[in-house]
C-alpha cells in the first residue's frame, strides 16, 4: 500500500515539476526588443461566452497582430480594460527558440505553487511513513 501511494507521490510530483520547469524555459527565453504604440485594440469573442482582446501594432515595417491572454467574462468588461490599456507602454517580448513575439511575459505562479503544494504534501506522507513505523517497531514487545 505505501509503496504505491509512493509511486503516486512520486509521479505526480515529476509531473508537476516538468511542468513548471518547461514553463519557467519558456519565460526565461523571452527578451525585450523594443517598447511599442498599439495602435488599435478589438474584443474578439471566444469559447462559451468570453471575450478576448486583440491588440495591433507596428514593429519595424510589419503591422503585427497578439491576442491577449486574459478572458473575459462579458463584452463590456473587455471594453473597458482597453481604456485602461491604452494607458499603459508595451514592449515586445521575443521568444529565442522559436521566434514568436509577446506583449506579455508572465512568470509561472501557478505551476510553481502546485509543485510547491504537491511537495509539501509528499514531505507530509513521507514524514507520516516515518513516524508510524517508528511507532509500530516501539510497540513490539
Amino acid at each position: 500500500m505505501w509503496q504505491g501511494l509512493f509511486f503516486l507521490i512520486f509521479a505526480s510530483n515529476l509531473y508537476l515539476g516538468g511542468s513548471f520547469v518547461i514553463k519557467f524555459f519558456e519565460y526565461s527565453c523571452q527578451y525585450p526588443i523594443e517598447e511599442v504604440q498599439i495602435s488599435h485594440f478589438n474584443v474578439q469573442p471566444g469559447p462559451k461566452g468570453s471575450f478576448f482582446l486583440q491588440a495591433a501594432f507596428q514593429l519595424g515595417d510589419n503591422q503585427v497582430e497578439y491576442r491577449f491572454k486574459e478572458k473575459f467574462l462579458n463584452q463590456f468588461i473587455a471594453e473597458e480594460a482597453i481604456e485602461e490599456m491604452r494607458k499603459e507602454t508595451w514592449t515586445v517580448y521575443k521568444n529565442s527558440y522559436d521566434s514568436s513575439l509577446s506583449l506579455q511575459k508572465y512568470f509561472p505562479m501557478k505551476e510553481l505553487v502546485h509543485f510547491g503544494l504537491a511537495l509539501a504534501v509528499s514531505i507530509y506522507f513521507i514524514w507520516l511513513y516515518a513516524y508510524s513505523h517508528k511507532f509500530h517497531i516501539s510497540q513490539k514487545p
